[in-house]
């Protein structure tokens, strides 16, 4: 768990940096849109939805988790008593 927190550290210094040395103004045309916006701006909001976009997939694609069956107490002392005889 501490590897991977050292690792997102790394990462969010290593992205502020980028994003503080591209601040020029750029145009970007989608279809049938043409905006004008700082690229600083632009950089801040794709690097947020590609976070929301990875958890959104994580989330969705987590294994299922091995969990434990939970036995009534009556079972399992049932159990217990045939295995001394």
């Amino acid at each position: 768990m501490k590897a991977k927190i050292i690792i997102l550290m790394i990462l969010i210094v290593l992205f502020t940096i980028f994003v503080s040395q591209n601040t020029g103004v750029v145009t970007v045309n989608a279809i049938f849109w043409q905006l004008q916006m700082s690229l600083i701006v632009l950089m801040l909001i794709l690097g947020f939805v590609g976070v929301i976009i990875g958890f959104i997939i994580a989330k969705f694609s987590e294994k299922p988790s091995k969990k434990k069956i939970d036995i009534p107490r009556e079972i399992a002392k049932k159990e217990d008593k045939s295995k001394i005889v």
